[in-house]
């Protein structure tokens, strides 16, 4: 009988992990559809601008809030492990030299 490896994962780090994995689909879901819009709706208008203009307005940074989500919740939830954060360099240009 195989032993089962236990995982030190919390369960904040799973919970994370799922919906990271939503906002990482929607993010690309987002790019994708406001490319798809932008190249579809360049005739019809709204308040004077084409609605290919306010999809790149809406997506573009929608894109952008979405990935800077991921990366805060990465850094507030995955925990680092001790050993990288003794290797970690904190000024690699002063360490060189």
């Amino acid at each position: 009988m195989p032993e089962q490896v236990q995982n030190d994962v919390s369960d904040q780090e799973e919970i994370w992990m799922s919906i990271r994995s939503i906002l990482s689909l929607l993010r690309v879901l987002i790019l994708i559809s406001t490319i798809v819009v932008s190249e579809f709706f360049e005739d019809h208008y709204i308040l004077e601008l084409t609605v290919a203009i306010w999809s790149l307005i809406i997506g573009i940074p929608l894109f952008f809030l979405i990935s800077l989500v991921i990366l805060w919740g990465n850094k507030a939830f995955i925990p680092v492990s001790k050993k990288e954060q003794i290797e970690t360099v904190l000024r690699p240009i002063l360490k060189r030299t």
